[in-house]
């Protein structure tokens, strides 16, 4: 077999030579590519895709927010939101103040717009805290943090997305190993099925134009890479929705502008997964028609203090490939 060198021979199992063996195929490895013969073609495929032991995946830019509170007084007056920053302002327009944060966060003081010598504090930044302005006494309420997505795709279609959450936990870690090696294998299918075919034995084709010699090549047709491509997602997505539904059980709690989903959850390490099906750019560009499903994935630490926000557009959306990123060989 000219294309199998000693360390391929090494590692190929015995089942797998003998059933190259017994189909007359021959199999190369190399910085080339993969390419697999049947005596008289040669498929020219990428390097095939390899995972490490290390999980890698694709991630988003959560951007966190100062944590927010209301004042209360009585039962009567509810002031806010406020958001636990400094120089936030606080109170009414005639009579306001401004907010200093002091106790790396866990307090805060407030002076007097028209009067900056006074000032009222520290008062405690935690739920229920008594805050005394002159005579009067409020109350400090905590607003529970939230992970707030929005999904902003112009080229989505009218279906609303798969939006969930889940605990990043060693048994969730296990089906993202199990996901991994399933993406691995579709993807190098697809790259095989995708790729250029030579035709070894027939006569070789001279250029006068270049003055090369070549072998025959049989590319596949638009069309053709368009359904394999089409096929492997559909595949794709079913693994992914299959995972969604045994895992992603945290859904949002609120839905407010039609794509903006509110999630409330005690603090964790946790994925964030939404699906969307929008315009296929690449198949209009061929003249094709069809969709197909952007990916927003990552993870993501909710520490139960501070609210967290994503806005999902074409630019941070990925396809199924880039989920996993490749791990060293």
């Amino acid at each position: 077999m000219p294309f199998l060198n000693a360390r391929l021979k090494a590692a190929l199992p015995v089942w797998a030579a003998a059933a190259l063996s017994a189909a007359g195929q021959t199999l190369g490895t190399g910085q080339g590519g993969i390419s697999l013969s049947d005596r008289n073609t040669v498929v020219h495929a990428p390097p095939p895709v390899s995972v490490g032991q290390e999980l890698e995946m694709a991630g988003l830019p959560m951007e966190p927010g100062p944590p927010q509170f209301y004042l209360t007084f009585g039962t009567s007056g509810r002031y806010g939101p406020y958001a636990l920053a400094d120089g936030t302002r606080v109170g009414s327009k005639q009579v306001s103040y401004t907010l200093r944060v002091s106790g790396a966060g866990s307090g805060f003081t407030l002076t007097p717009s028209g009067n900056t010598n006074t000032v009222y504090g520290p008062f405690p930044a935690t739920n229920r805290a008594a805050v005394t302005l002159g005579n009067a006494v409020f109350t400090v309420v905590r607003i529970p943090p939230e992970l707030r997505v929005t999904v902003n795709h112009p080229g989505k279609i009218n279906q609303m997305p798969l939006v969930g959450v889940a605990p990043y936990d060693a048994a969730v870690l296990k089906e993202l190993y199990g996901l991994r090696a399933k993406y691995a294998g579709l993807a190098n299918r697809v790259d095989y099925e995708t790729a250029d075919v030579e035709i070894a034995d027939a006569p070789r084709i001279h250029s006068r134009v270049t003055g090369n010699t070549f072998s025959p090549v049989i590319k596949k047709s638009a069309r053709d890479i368009q359904n394999t491509l089409k096929g492997a997602e559909r595949s794709a997505v079913t693994f992914l929705e299959t995972l969604f539904r045994q895992a992603f059980h945290i859904r949002p709690q609120a839905i407010t502008d039609g794509y903006t989903f509110h999630f409330r959850m005690p603090p964790g390490d946790y994925l964030l997964c939404v699906l969307q099906k929008v315009k296929d750019p690449g198949a209009q560009g061929q003249g094709f028609a069809g969709s197909a499903t952007a990916v927003w994935w990552t993870a993501f630490q909710f520490d139960g203090e501070r609210p967290l926000s994503a806005t999902l557009t074409p630019d941070n959306a990925i396809t199924w490939r880039e989920i996993f990123t490749p791990g060293e060989k």
